[in-house]
């Protein structure tokens, strides 16, 4: 069966709708977005943002879904490092019906996969990285909301009147400076975003995400975090947006 496209476009996002009658098909392209119309567009209830599958800085704005015509309340920013060498073997995929975006790709002698969604259930952003060769991960992040730039807090976590960010290296150490938090050596990773600070609305707090096995002291189990997240984004099926550009 065909599949048939609604598209709506509203700055800053481009929402893309899938006719509930047909399938979603999964979207691939071989280069990353070469403007934020082409990215990817992710959401969950009230949180959206956009994803280029970039190979050296990418920077994600954080929109609450009903306010897309607004500046970002926040932009998280990520920046690959040890980019010397060339990136081989390109793809970016996005599947509709999870709201799951995957950049996959070569450089040196290691590949890496990103994997990026917004938790429907938590309105958390949610960054999954990890590459082929144990050692070879390393990456710098920041968070920024118009010329303030966020502030480490307890190593390993930025933080903004109105976002948070947890930067979780399965194995290494986090490198922590006055307004970002780098990782070095690492094979895989494990990042959430949060577009709130306040303590009782963050998502991850004492107890509220024990199920997905944060302890009581919040110090999470990362593998367990990060594959209970991902199943339930893999078992939620909806007819999410993507960009104007894929929908053609």
């Amino acid at each position: 069966m065909k599949t048939t496209f609604i598209v709506r476009i509203a700055a800053p996002l481009a929402f893309a709708y899938f006719h509930p009658s047909c399938p979603a098909a999964e979207i691939a392209h071989p280069s990353p977005a070469a403007s934020p119309e082409h990215a990817f567009t992710l959401h969950g209830k009230n949180l959206a943002t956009r994803s280029a599958g970039k190979t050296d800085h990418e920077s994600f704005p954080l929109f609450f879904r009903d306010l897309t015509g607004d500046a970002a309340l926040a932009k998280f920013h990520f920046e690959w490092l040890d980019t010397a060498e060339p990136v081989r073997e390109y793809q970016r995929r996005f599947d509709p019906r999870s709201g799951i975006a995957t950049t996959r790709f070569e450089r040196g002698n290691a590949g890496f996969t990103a994997t990026s969604f917004i938790s429907h259930d938590t309105d958390l952003f949610v960054l999954h990285l990890r590459t082929d060769k144990p050692g070879q991960l390393s990456f710098r992040t920041r968070l920024s909301s118009g010329d303030a730039q966020g502030e480490v807090e307890d190593r390993r976590i930025l933080k903004l009147p109105k976002a948070r960010a947890w930067i979780f290296p399965m194995e290494s150490e986090v490198s922590p400076g006055e307004h970002e938090i780098s990782v070095h050596g690492e094979g895989e990773a494990l990042i959430l975003v949060a577009a709130t600070n306040h303590p009782k609305q963050l998502p991850i707090s004492k107890g509220h995400l024990a199920t997905l096995g944060f302890g009581n002291a919040g110090i999470p189990d990362l593998h367990a975090v990060w594959t209970r997240l991902l199943a339930r984004q893999e078992s939620t099926r909806h007819a999410a947006p993507a960009s104007s550009d894929e929908s053609r």
